[in-house]
């Protein structure tokens, strides 16, 4: 396939190198390689082997060149292999290329068909066997070309070339003869050039192969050309071919038909299983469509289900099976022998039977054709397991490149280029179900002027979802009621209770809805899994997106006493991970030993469905578990709690608290609320909540909630650029932890003295603080508080030149984070020590940490702390010489400090952006920036950082005003 490297000659890297060209530039799992390289069962030694084979490939398609060497085209990665394609390189490119360019009319058009053809010089992958991926897309490949060649026959004729047709025809009808779409219209050529009896020749010989070859006679097409030059009928009957048109917008599902179509080489029966609308029928009729010619005999079809959605009755159906097999009335009128007439009619014949929308094993059973020669393909929305001897093929949800690819085959690839955010949108509300795709692109096809927006809007609207998803006799809704009709009044109870907590359940939840044990509910779990009305969800079960929609618009009574008891299930356990006893409310046994075994685990798991829990307890007015739950959920998410659901549980548990009239715990909710939004950066709505609980901690003469949060109310005033008000509530809140001996308190309070003490440019009082504070710490035990200090201190001391000090500190801090299983808090650490290695001059160590960092910071959620990683990341490749990674990711952090108005945070991005400018050699944008970061560190009050400002500053200007600034700040600075 390509003319610029040299080919290997061995079958083995041969074999491999098919399966990277037809991926060419994407990686392709050690897996799949395998089970290319071994299609019917790899030996013990096959990993070993496929290294050996691309080292081998890798020396004959860049010799001389290292695997990680620049220019090596043969690639290594944690996710496989990747062989690099230029463009021009592959002729299989240059036919797409040409068959997809845009034509403004029909000689242009012809003219790029026939280059497109030309580009073939035999067969796809003739010399190599490969695998069910290679097979599938040599099948691809050569259906392009018959679909490519087909066009410019049918211009050519349209031209009146038919001479033309003729010669491109003739060798190709010669190979294939039993080809009636290229027989008819090689045919109608001749006939068109004066050479009828030719083109009767050609009719007569492809009718011969057809019944030699596959048993069957001439399709309607092949039967109209032959009336048209013969003016006269064809009369021969031919065996029954009730197939219905393969959907011509088929596209994906690469993988199912490849093993539909190999298991239907056997006469076990195989069942296509997956989700009410998943395109279990237009699958099964397009792997029908490929295995036809191995049925001479005939192909019937038919639904298992009446119209009344009522199970059909298989006598019913074995009535027209026979019928069409040519059964006499008479055979057919003994219907207790119809089963018996169907297994002799069918033991020596090659038939395909296509059953639809299977209830039962029993209903699919009666109605197998008994000979070898015969193979049956099911639909069913389970698995039948009973059905002995089957070959189950599930059809999941569609991937994101499929479902896009479908949308694109019915709307138009360009209306989705065009809006290609909103095009993933829509696919994400249509949750990878094929029929609500199919109908969200007939939408947009049969809407030209819709933006692709506006259709997702309509979508994320749960309420009105499904009669979007509706169009002519096509709707989601219909298919999906259907399925739930199929399913007994316990199962579509227990999904009613499940869909209740509006994601994904654990089995103890399960268990507690039908006060069962865990055992019964999983088996009940499972069943419904089979039935793909629910799916998993790692270690959890979530109703299906459109099957929660269905239920939710369908009457029905939810059982509000199983709700109660699996929510305070919930509680008692969740008291359980706090080490509180709740009495009274039941506990699995089970699920407390791991509790017991690794609290923080279970509780890091099980925090989404906690609020769930909560919400769920809120919306049916149990106040006090509300409120309970509401606190547990709290206590055991840890800072930062991101998302929705923080802030929801914690409205929740405020509005409960209220209800009671409980001030104390209702000045607990207003913390937690301020404290929610502080970790979002939303300081405005933060200082509110804070200042609310401080007049209700002040009114309850309460000192130690009172300290906490002028604490907390500290960060937001510091934040805001008002170190004063900030430093007055610090030593306020030291006073009031002080005086009730509370120490791990002022602890807390002392590292954020510290902390602020260096912003406002006194170091000495800083370092004061941080000792205070770690000792306080170890008198209390309090080993996080200890750390959470001294990662502080670490920072402070960095600036300042006493390195080895701050890794002995950060090195414990990070210790202690990986024993508590404290990721957010983890991550931090990890940045101070990427900064602390990168400012030693240690790029590769530092940038290593604070990847670590940013993909912790990413997989918890937290934007706000990732900017501020993505800021030390671009102070390291500035360092390290790469000015454009810097710049992207000071524009990453720069883009949340200013969306969350972090002020401080842009005054640390402007200043790395000023030094970036200046080491590119653009001084004038450096001083701009630069200029504006001092402002900025005036304006919050932070000489120290506004010094360091100014000095970059002088370094790029030597202006006099800014030396002059810059004695000024020194002034205010104590060392």
């Amino acid at each position: 396939m390509t003319a610029s490297v040299p080919l290997p000659s061995a079958a083995q890297p041969r074999r491999l190198l098919a399966v990277l060209l037809a991926r060419a530039g994407q990686f392709v799992g050690r897996d799949t390689l395998v089970d290319e390289l071994w299609p019917d069962g790899a030996p013990s030694s096959a990993a070993a082997i496929v290294q050996v084979t691309v080292s081998k490939l890798r020396k004959t398609l860049s010799p001389g060149l290292g695997a990680a060497e620049a220019g090596q085209r043969l690639r290594s990665g944690p996710r496989g292999y990747a062989l690099t394609v230029e463009p021009g390189e592959l002729d299989a490119d240059d036919f797409l290329a040409l068959l997809s360019s845009g034509a403004d009319d029909r000689a242009q058009r012809r003219r790029a068909l026939e280059r497109a053809l030309a580009c073939w010089r035999g067969d796809a992958f003739a010399d190599v066997a490969g695998g069910p991926l290679l097979e599938a897309h040599k099948l691809w490949l050569e259906d392009r070309r018959s679909a490519a060649l087909l066009q410019l026959v049918e211009l050519e004729l349209a031209d009146g070339d038919g001479r033309a047709v003729v010669e491109r025809l003739d060798p190709v009808v010669a190979a294939r003869p039993a080809d009636e779409v290229f027989a008819a219209r090689l045919a109608a050529a001749l006939g068109a050039v004066g050479r009828r009896e030719s083109a009767l020749e050609v009719l007569r010989r492809t009718r011969r192969a057809l019944w030699d070859e596959a048993g069957v006679w001439p399709g309607a097409d092949l039967t109209a050309v032959y009336r048209r030059i013969a003016g006269t009928e064809w009369t021969t009957p031919g065996p029954p071919a009730q197939l219905p048109p393969a959907v011509p917008d088929f596209t994906g599902r690469a993988a199912e038909l490849a093993d539909v179509v190999r298991a239907l080489r056997g006469p076990a029966p195989v069942v296509l299983h997956g989700a009410a609308g998943a395109g279990k029928s237009a699958l099964a009729v397009q792997a029908a469509w490929r295995v036809r010619r191995r049925f001479p005999d005939g192909q019937l079809i038919a639904s298992l289900r009446a119209e009344d959605g009522t199970p059909a009755e298989p006598a019913a159906v074995l009535t027209g099976f026979l019928r069409r097999l040519g059964a006499t009335p008479a055979e057919l009128a003994d219907r207790a022998g119809l089963a018996g007439l169907w297994r002799g009619y069918t033991a020596d014949r090659r038939l395909l039977v296509l059953l639809e929308d299977a209830a039962s094993e029993a209903q699919v059973r009666a109605l197998l054709p008994s000979g070898p020669g015969c193979a049956t393909l099911v639909t069913a929305r389970r698995e039948l397991p009973g059905l002995c001897g089957a070959r189950a093929v599930a059809v999941p949800e569609l991937s994101t490149e499929d479902a896009w690819a479908l949308l694109a085959a019915i709307a138009g690839e360009p209306r989705l280029q065009a809006e290609p955010e909103a095009a993933q949108r829509l696919l994400e509300h249509c949750a990878g179900l094929a029929l609500a795709v199919r109908i969200a692109g007939v939408k947009l096809a049969t809407r030209p002027g819709r933006r692709v927006a506006d259709l997702a809007a309509r979508l994320a609207d749960d309420r009105r979802r499904l009669d979007e998803l509706s169009a002519g006799d096509l709707g989601v809704r219909a298919a999906v009621s259907s399925a739930l009709r199929e399913r007994p009044t316990a199962d579509v109870s227990l999904l009613r209770l499940l869909a209740a907590f509006d994601g994904p359940v654990p089995d103890w939840c399960a268990a507690a809805l039908l006060d069962r044990s865990a055992d019964e509910a999983r088996d009940r779990l499972d069943e419904l899994t089979a039935a793909h009305l629910i799916g998993p969800a790692g270690p959890r079960w979530a109703v299906r997106p459109f099957v929660r929609l269905v239920l939710a618009e369908t009457p029905g009574e939810t059982d509000q006493a199983a709700l109660r008891r699996a929510c305070e299930v919930a509680l008692a356990l969740a008291e359980h991970a706090r080490g509180r006893p709740a009495p009274g409310l039941p506990k699995p046994a089970a699920v407390a030993r791991r509790i017991t075994a690794d609290p923080a685990a279970w509780a890091a798991g099980e925090t989404g469905h906690l609020a769930a829990a909560a919400r769920l307890a809120g919306a049916h007015g149990w106040h006090d578990l509300t409120e309970r739950l509401a606190d547990a959920c709290t206590a055991l998410a840890g800072t930062p709690w991101l998302g929705h659901a923080a802030r929801a549980v914690s409205v929740l548990g405020l509005a409960a608290a209220r209800r009671r009239r409980d001030p104390r715990a209702e000045a607990e909710k207003l913390y937690n609320l301020g404290a929610v939004h502080s970790q979002h950066g939303h300081w405005h709505r933060a200082q509110n909540y804070f200042v609310m609980a401080e007049h209700r901690y002040r009114a309850l003469e309460d000192p130690q909630g009172t300290g906490a949060v002028l604490a907390a109310l500290a960060d937001v005033h510091l934040d805001g650029g008002d170190p004063r008000t900030a430093e007055a509530e610090l030593q306020e809140a030291i006073g009031l932890l002080r005086a009730c001996g509370d120490r791990r308190g002022q602890a807390a309070a002392a590292a954020q003295l510290g902390s602020l003490a260096e912003d406002v440019g006194d170091v000495r009082r800083a370092v004061e603080s941080f000792e205070v504070s770690m000792l306080l710490a170890r008198e209390c035990d309090d080993g996080r508080r200890h750390d959470q200090a001294a990662k502080r201190y670490a920072d402070v001391l960095r600036r300042h030149g006493g390195h080895d000090q701050a890794a002995d500190l950060l090195t414990g801090a990070l210790g202690g984070a990986v024993r508590t299983r404290e990721r957010h808090w983890e991550a931090h650490v990890l940045r101070s020590l990427g900064d602390l290695h990168t400012d030693a001059g240690e790029l590769a160590d530092g940038r290593h940490f604070l990847t670590r960092s940013l993909t912790l910071f990413e997989q918890i959620g937290h934007r706000h702390a990732a900017a501020y990683t993505h800021r030390s990341l671009a102070e390291a490749a500035r360092r390290a010489g790469d000015p454009a990674a810097a710049r992207r990711h000071l524009l990453v952090a720069m883009g949340v400090f200013r969306e969350l108005r972090d002020r401080r945070g842009a005054g640390y991005a402007l200043l790395s952006l000023g030094r970036t400018q200046a080491d590119a050699g653009a001084p004038a944008e450096a001083a701009r920036l630069l200029r504006t970061s001092a402002a900025l560190f005036r304006e919050l009050g932070f000489p120290l950082w506004e010094l360091r400002a100014l000095r970059e500053l002088n370094a790029v200007t030597g202006a006099a005003p800014d030396r002059d600034r810059t004695r000024e700040v020194l002034t205010k600075i104590r060392t």
